[in-house]
């Protein structure tokens, strides 16, 4: 690529789907052509709006934590946000997907870095090297994995996932044609990738916007998750448990503040924030009311997280620190998904204690009785509460959603009310994985998912 132009940024949304509307308008610097440097690189995989920010927020908008008041709907501008939530046939109408392109956009930077990597001497500086490897690596694993929750079916361990998954583009290389993989094939490379990524990254980095090992093991812990492979999941979120991330003592936050929660605090392991979606700004939506009162009295974060608006309660506990939706990395998640998997093979006690570790700093201090209980279907519906209640509006809910569907026994069907017009998404329904926009189809004649 010589230079950039608006033509040629529409032919990469044709050929790769993969430019927001930013994207597309603004021509970068020359050095993204040629990158010269190890500098150049990493002024690419430190670009905030691409990796950090903006990430996928339509499975948070159609997931069950919160409702909004139908006049509130009803005035919703964008078309995709009103289908969305109630789980319509039809979501874009026409709209291109922040969702996709986004992440698209940063598959592309990702890509671009690993190639620009191999123009570069290692030896010149090998642990900055493989920094910068592990990096892009990291970045294009995290973008396939929240594309993967939205536009792939959910990963069934019992089928052979021969479905249709993500056009897997490894190459910025804008006349490369990628046509759709299998689910399979989209989950071994986000694996394939991460576990490269995991040997490559530091132990530490004085910026939490930048991957490092525990990011990798974390991701890996999620995504083994959601493959329902839980001896894997088990032992990455071990590993990420291993690098002493700090729980918060919740007795030390100022509780009653607009924001308790401190931006890239002790239990963060990589920040990023969601795309701001209007049905869950603070100032709309409502939380569902049967999981509010299932915060006890002394469960600070009933405190910390919520506060009244207009007479319903809201949220206010993203760890951004501000009423942007941080759906990063932490490492109480680790702690749920460590309990879920002990729970799952058997080893009760265990799974209770590390679910108990997780607690004790949650509630007033002197007043939390550890969970005490031997049935393990009982201590893993236990667990899956706890992890519903820890991780609010963290972009976790509506894959939970997903994988949890396909077990009988812990299915849920979702409905919403909108003056008197009720709607309902069942268990497993094809509506759990989203339609690739409209343009993208068109230009691309890429298979698209089918929706009832």
């Amino acid at each position: 690529m010589k230079h950039f132009t608006p033509l040629l940024f529409i032919c990469l949304l044709v050929l790769v789907a993969s430019c927001s509307e930013d994207f597309l308008a603004e021509k970068p610097d020359k050095r993204l052509v040629v990158p010269s440097t190890m500098e150049d690189l990493q002024a690419l995989n430190d670009y905030y709006e691409v990796h950090n920010a903006n990430l996928p927020g339509m499975g948070e908008l159609s997931s069950d934590d919160y409702y909004i008041l139908y006049d509130r709907w009803n005035a919703l501008s964008s078309p995709y946000m009103k289908n969305g939530y109630i789980w319509a046939k039809e979501i874009w109408e026409g709209v291109i997907s922040i969702d996709w392109n986004n992440r698209y956009q940063q598959v592309f930077y990702a890509n671009y870095v690993l190639e620009g990597l191999n123009e570069l001497d290692r030896s010149i500086d090998p642990e900055w090297y493989d920094q910068l490897k592990g990096t892009a690596l990291f970045h294009r694993a995290h973008a396939f994995y929240q594309l993967a929750q939205l536009f792939c079916s959910p990963f069934d361990a019992s089928s052979s996932n021969n479905g249709d998954g993500l056009p897997i583009r490894l190459s910025s290389d804008l006349n490369v044609t990628v046509g759709r993989s299998t689910i399979q094939e989209t989950y071994d490379r986000i694996i394939a990738d991460l576990k490269k990524a995991s040997a490559l990254l530091p132990e530490r980095d004085s910026y939490k916007t930048r991957p490092v090992k525990a990011a990798a093991c974390a991701l890996l812990s999620r995504t083994y998750l959601e493959m329902q492979d839980y001896d894997n999941a088990l032992v990455y979120a071990d590993s990420a448990i291993g690098f002493n991330y700090e729980l918060i003592d919740f007795n030390t936050l100022n509780t009653s503040a607009s924001y308790p929660m401190e931006q890239y605090n002790s239990e963060v392991i990589f920040h990023s924030r969601m795309t701001r979606y209007t049905p869950l700004a603070s100032s709309r939506l409502v939380m569902d009311s049967t999981l509010y009162e299932s915060y006890v009295e002394d469960d600070l974060r009933k405190e910390a997280w919520f506060r009244t608006v207009s007479g319903n309660y809201t949220f206010k506990g993203s760890y951004d620190g501000s009423l942007q939706i941080f759906n990063g990395l932490a490492i109480d998640e680790c702690y749920l998904t460590r309990a879920e998997c002990l729970a799952r093979k058997g080893s009760v006690q265990e799974a209770l204690s590390t679910l108990n570790q997780l607690l004790i700093t949650r509630y007033r201090e002197g007043t939390f009785s550890p969970i005490d209980l031997t049935d393990q279907q009982q201590a893993l519906q236990t667990i899956l509460v706890e992890r519903r209640k820890e991780l609010l509006f963290r972009g976790i809910r509506w894959a939970d959603l997903r994988r949890l569907n396909l077990d009988p026994s812990t299915a849920k069907t979702l409905y919403r009310n909108l003056d008197g017009t009720i709607y309902m998404l069942e268990p497993n329904s094809p509506n759990y994985t989203l339609p690739i926009a409209d343009d993208v189809i068109q230009l691309s004649n890429l298979p698209q998912n089918i929706r009832q």
